[in-house]
């Protein structure tokens, strides 16, 4: 009776520890996924632990408690995101890509504990990256928002693993960043398992170790190179106007103030100027006498002038940028290609890139939501420009965020970014990431940023072979899925001759 008590003790310690556990590991990772990939860039290597609890846990429990365990810890971290989605979808929109991604999370975190139990095998700690990496990849290819979700943006301040992206885009990132956790908690599943244990080891060291070499090494190698200036302006929020119906007089004070702020920046040796997305509205109306004050403006101080304006001068409404050469030629009229959905449904997309010459060399512009899209700003990187100039607009809470979004593009493609934003960030920074001046309008102040710009155009990887990196992972998925597909046949059989054998032995002893 004694044993008997201590037993059912044992058994209770046991379940109530279990439960603690679980909680424990739930919170844990929700935190670290809520800190770690949020809209500031704040304790980003939180991400690489995050996934571990979940993990580990996910392999020592029936596949239904998986799904629920990791559907709630990524739920709390998707969390951090809710209030600023609230802001730009509403409510609604909010709730569901809000629950939209835990799910996928969770069954993520099913098809890996498959492959990870099925398998028994150390390449089972692909599993996890690679079905990972596979999602953003089909997001990036057909959601409307291009890339903008991807947990690679949380590494943005990790110079030495961003570098990655120059070869795999940002896939390569959220690889590295979930191949990690992979192998502890696979590590850790097949503990007992020394030469399987070393060969999951082996993996993540020379993979993550090999990135890091060729990110610290490439960091290291590609010192600035500054050859022109740049100075960029964004007005008090107070005196943009967004209307259907331009006010001219309005319209005529805005530009007056931006070209004061010209002549300042050219005092301080700006060779060119970037103001923000739809700094000033022209209509046919207002056009000429808006155009002379910004053509003046560039002549007379010798200066490039990029402005984002709202193009009414046409029948078909477009959010534009004009370019305007130091001797005051209007030199391109490039229109945004792609919207924020919703937000932007009136205007008409431009037909492909901006592309200019900027006192000799190759230079480009872009607007804001542009830079969502890895392979519409890959064009820029084979058109071989050494810098993109980006008039923006932001939603204050993002600001960091959007802003490394597009700094990531320049990584990627291998060229410098001069990007100014309304309600957000203004930021140069070369084409290795690396923010070389940056300030913020976030709280609707007037503010100016000047810095000099590196040239340093680099021939990237990715700028020639795109997204290679994405389709192999993909191909990875499909192998991963006939495995799993011959286990599955391979125990039907074994089951099925062990049937046979039974009623053989059980028909020779009738």
């Amino acid at each position: 009776m004694y044993f008997h008590r201590m037993k059912e003790v044992q058994q209770a310690k046991s379940f109530f520890t279990g439960k603690i556990f679980t909680i424990a590991a739930i919170l844990f990772s929700g935190l670290c996924w809520y800190l770690s990939n949020g809209l500031s860039g704040n304790f980003w290597y939180l991400l690489w632990l995050a996934p571990i609890p979940v993990l580990i846990i996910s392999f020592k429990i029936t596949a239904r408690l998986a799904f629920v365990i990791s559907f709630v810890a990524y739920l709390i971290g998707r969390l951090s995101w809710f209030y600023y989605l609230v802001s730009v979808l509403s409510i609604v929109p909010a709730i569901i890509f809000t629950l939209v991604l835990p799910l996928v999370f969770a069954l993520i975190v099913l098809v890996t504990r498959k492959m990870v139990i099925k398998t028994r095998a150390w390449y089972a700690v692909f599993a996890f990256p690679v079905f990972f990496t596979t999602f953003e990849f089909l997001v990036i290819q057909f959601s409307p928002d291009g890339s903008a979700g991807s947990i690679a943006y949380s590494q943005s301040d990790f110079l030495p693993v961003i570098q990655i992206a120059s070869v795999t885009g940002i896939l390569g990132i959220t690889f590295l960043v979930t191949l990690v956790p992979s192998a502890i908690a696979i590590g850790w599943y097949l503990r007992k398992q020394k030469i399987k244990l070393t060969y999951v080891a082996a993996v993540a060291v020379i993979i993550v170790g090999t990135a890091l070499i060729f990110g610290m090494a490439s960091v290291r190698s590609g010192s600035a190179k500054p050859a022109i200036k740049a100075g960029l302006v964004v007005l008090d929020e107070k005196f943009h106007n967004t209307s259907n119906h331009p006010d001219f007089s309005k319209e005529n004070v805005v530009t007056e103030n931006y070209a004061e702020q010209v002549s300042t920046l050219a005092t301080r040796g700006a060779d060119v100027i970037v103001f923000p997305e739809r700094a000033i509205n022209m209509n046919k109306q207002t056009d000429t006498a808006i155009i002379n004050i910004l053509t003046n403006a560039a002549k007379q101080n010798h200066v490039f002038i990029i402005t984002g304006y709202t193009n009414f001068r046409t029948d078909q409404e477009r959010n534009s940028a004009l370019i305007i050469d130091a001797g005051g030629n209007v030199v391109a009229d490039y229109g945004k290609v792609h919207f924020i959905k919703g937000l932007e449904a009136q205007f008409t997309p431009g037909s492909g890139p901006g592309l200019f010459n900027l006192n000799g060399v190759k230079a480009g512009t872009a607007i804001c939501k542009d830079l969502d899209y890895p392979g519409y700003i890959k064009k820029y990187g084979e058109n071989e420009v050494s810098v993109l100039l980006v008039p923006a607009w932001d939603f204050v809470m993002d600001d960091w965020l959007h802003s490394r979004m597009a700094i990531l593009r320049g990584v990627e493609s291998g060229f410098s970014e001069v990007r100014a934003a309304r309600l957000g960030r203004l930021t140069i920074s070369d084409c290795y990431g690396r923010v070389t001046a940056e300030a913020s309008s976030s709280n609707s102040k007037s503010v100016t940023l000047f810095g000099e710009v590196s040239l340093q155009n680099k021939h990237t990887f990715y700028t020639r072979f795109g997204d290679w990196f994405g389709i192999l992972n993909l191909i990875v998925v499909v192998c991963f899925a006939f495995i799993l597909a011959r286990k599955k046949n391979k125990i039907d059989t074994d089951s099925a001759k062990l049937m046979i054998d039974k009623r053989f032995v059980s028909k020779n002893r009738d």
